[in-house]
């Protein structure tokens, strides 16, 4: 099961994102990330309680980054557990994101 919880601050969305990111949910996902690039151009990944990402879930945040990008806006994820991270690493997807150590 995946959760999301938007804390809008004012320019800045910060998105706490919870439980697993796989293909079951990826589609959905995605459909929600797109619909917070439209209206944020500074996003934050929280993903301290983000147990699982697949090649799915990765590609989903790379939708995110794309669209906010030909915005001029930034993504940065943090708070990310050594599991999933190692699997941002294993991919080459942690080049494309702003990770905050």
């Amino acid at each position: 099961m995946l959760d999301i919880k938007l804390i809008n601050k004012g320019q800045e969305a910060e998105l706490l994102v919870e439980g697993r990111i796989d293909s079951s949910v990826a589609v959905e996902l995605q459909k929600q990330l797109l619909n917070v690039a439209e209206r944020f151009q500074q996003i934050t990944l929280n993903l301290a309680a983000l147990t699982y990402i697949s090649s799915a879930g990765l590609r989903s945040l790379k939708s995110l980054r794309n669209a906010v990008r030909n915005k001029g806006g930034t993504i940065r994820i943090k708070n990310v557990r050594k599991d999933v991270k190692d699997v941002f690493v294993i991919t080459g997807f942690y080049k494309l994101f702003d990770f905050e150590e």
